[in-house]
């Protein structure tokens, strides 16, 4: 589908003004995205070169700052939100519910909004598109 098959186009000089509450001039949407990778397949983003060159499996270099989010990361932003009141949203993969359902009752909790991102986190370019 092109951008176009989407949206009409429109342009901003014919559009009528956005107001927004309170007279503010910014809209900021908070979205917090917890995934959950398989370890058993290579990681497309690695903040580490793997030792070696290759795509070590599990790689656990990278795989510890994917669990690093999930269980320190999530909660140190849940302290900032809490803080200044901000209700965020979590774009959540399904698994994550099962895996770390403390994250997702955690955002419950707290009136966030849900969205969904999938079951597991995959390589979306490495996906066959009947499966994508």
């Amino acid at each position: 589908m092109l951008p176009h098959e989407r949206v009409p186009y429109s342009p901003i000089k014919d559009r009528p003004r956005l107001a927004l509450p309170g007279g503010a001039r910014l809209a900021v949407w908070v979205i917090v995205n917890v995934e959950d990778w398989n370890p058993q397949e290579p990681l497309p983003r690695t903040v580490l070169t793997p030792p070696a060159g290759g795509s070590p499996i599990p790689d656990i270099p990278n795989w510890a700052w994917h669990e690093y989010g999930n269980r320190v990361g999530f909660w140190r932003f849940t302290d900032v939100l809490d803080r200044f009141h901000i209700r965020a949203a979590l774009a959540i993969n399904g698994s994550v519910i099962q895996k770390y359902e403390p994250i997702a009752r955690a955002a419950l909790e707290r009136g966030w909004e849900f969205i969904g991102h999938g079951f597991g986190q995959k390589n979306m370019q490495k996906v066959p598109d009947e499966r994508a």
